[in-house]
């Protein structure tokens, strides 16, 4: 289904790309959308930015072979496709950092709560997780052909083990208010995040990295947090 919006890729103040509806495949129960988004974009189905979004997950990825546990309209579980340039360096790195600041960013204007970046891939807030991002990268010929950056985020408040030594979780429901927690489109939330990550990918295909180091380092939880 179409998002019903129009996306406009900025390269250093001009138009980079030609304005594109952008593609939301919406799903009920999968294993991951990252995964999800593998199979996409191997059967041709997705052959331009797009997003994945699903109510359940059942095989969650998180970092380093964790498993992020999402609970059926728990959270935000959402994967974002994009197609870098040819000459893009193939650091998945900096595509982390950029999906850091857009999710600081876009959850910052849109809730009002601080969200803060742990390295390299966690989002804060007062010291407990919110959220994680695992981004991969699809290479054909040795070249960076495509980039997925999962995000994960709490909004619910759920049991969630966690294991022993690590950090304690946060949903956007102990943070927000009854009444801000109600009028919060998710649907929305998830536009608007991939809208962000799609920007601050551009500074990186566009040969402007540091604008995104920079950016992440704004956002940086800081050591007493």
């Amino acid at each position: 289904m179409s998002s019903g919006w129009t996306l406009q890729r900025l390269r250093n103040g001009e138009r980079a790309r030609n304005d594109s509806s952008l593609k939301h495949h919406s799903f009920d129960i999968v294993d991951s959308t990252n995964e999800v988004a593998k199979r996409l974009l191997a059967d041709g189905t997705i052959t331009q930015p797009a997003y994945i979004t699903a109510r359940e997950q059942t095989a969650g990825k998180g970092s380093r072979g964790r498993t992020w546990l999402s609970p059926r309209d728990a959270g935000i579980y959402l994967s974002v496709v994009d197609f870098p340039s040819d000459d893009t360096p193939p650091d998945l790195t900096l595509f982390t950092l950029a999906a850091g600041v857009a999710c600081a960013e876009t959850l910052t204007q849109q809730t009002g709560i601080d969200v803060r970046l742990k390295p390299i891939n966690d989002l804060y807030v007062d010291g407990r997780k919110l959220g994680g991002i695992l981004t991969e990268a699809i290479h054909e010929n040795r070249r960076l052909r495509s980039v997925i950056t999962g995000i994960g985020i709490n909004v619910r408040n759920l049991a969630r083990p966690v294991p022993d030594r690590t950090v304690e979780p946060v949903a956007l429901q102990s943070l927000l208010s009854a009444y801000d927690l109600a009028h919060l489109d998710l649907a929305a939330l998830a536009s608007a995040l991939t809208e962000s990550v799609l920007r601050w990918n551009v500074q990186i295909w566009s040969g402007l990295p540091d604008r995104v180091r920079e950016a992440w380092h704004r956002h940086k939880l800081h050591p007493e947090g």
